[in-house]
């Protein structure tokens, strides 16, 4: 495929490296000074666009996948308040956008683990649950999207959690809130943990991210999956196909 990356960032950088590893060719980009005029031509060359950049400019960035009508992955996180005018847009022009908070497969094979988990220990009134995760002190961020997404997995199967909690409350926590905490120190990559906690046990599962690799790898997969579909997807919906 000729795949056009918006975003040349450090994310931007690795999936050229891993779509060149699968045989394909990054034969357009862009980056935030980019006049996306200008680089039309070069992307209405491409297969698939993959989006890396930044929260703000994903509505203009789904716009114009939709104005050259090529399928876009979004690996971008923030902009969820803007959801419904992307799949609006995406629905209308009859186009693809798969998109996550985190394109790790690994990720995405843990929430699913996460929902499993959720569904076994919500069955019984003595359990607790929250979430931990840690990332590198200069992460913008906090909560990060894939806490976000796995309090949400929790929510869903989890039949005493009914909101999240971000953070510390002034008082003690209500016991239908998910509590989400964040770390930020040092160069710490990503690690997302689930607890799940009773008077007698306490069970903890754990996913370490080793670095950009493994979510360049899942959003270049999901290009190749995105091209000849129509809609909006999400990446953890379409594993099975995978």
């Amino acid at each position: 495929m000729n795949i056009g990356l918006l975003g040349y960032g450090k994310m931007g950088k690795e999936i050229e490296v891993v779509a060149k590893q699968r045989s394909h060719i990054v034969s357009a980009t862009a980056d935030i000074d980019t006049n996306l005029s200008d680089v039309r031509p070069l992307f209405e060359q491409c297969d698939a666009l993959i989006d890396f950049s930044v929260t703000s400019a994903v509505p203009d960035h789904v716009k114009f996948a939709a104005d050259i009508q090529k399928p876009i992955v979004i690996g971008t996180t923030g902009w969820q308040d803007h959801l419904d005018e992307v799949r609006r847009t995406v629905d209308e022009a009859g186009i693809t956008s798969v998109v996550a908070a985190n394109f790790s497969l690994g990720v995405n094979l843990f929430i699913s683990v996460v929902e499993r988990a959720a569904r076994l220990f919500g069955q019984f009134d003595g359990f607790d649950c929250a979430v931990l995760e840690q990332h590198h002190n200069q992460k913008a961020d906090a909560p990060s999207g894939t806490a976000i997404a796995i309090g949400n997995a929790i929510l869903e199967n989890f039949p005493g959690k009914t909101r999240q909690l971000v953070g510390l409350p002034d008082g003690r926590i209500p016991k239908d809130e998910l509590q989400i905490n964040s770390i930020r120190i040092g160069s710490e990559f990503g690690t997302h943990t689930v607890l799940f906690d009773s008077d007698n046990d306490r069970i903890e599962l754990t996913h370490i991210s080793r670095g950009r690799r493994g979510f360049a790898l899942g959003a270049v997969i999901a290009a190749e999956w995105a091209v000849g579909k129509k809609g909006f997807f999400l990446f953890k919906d379409i594993l099975s196909e995978l």
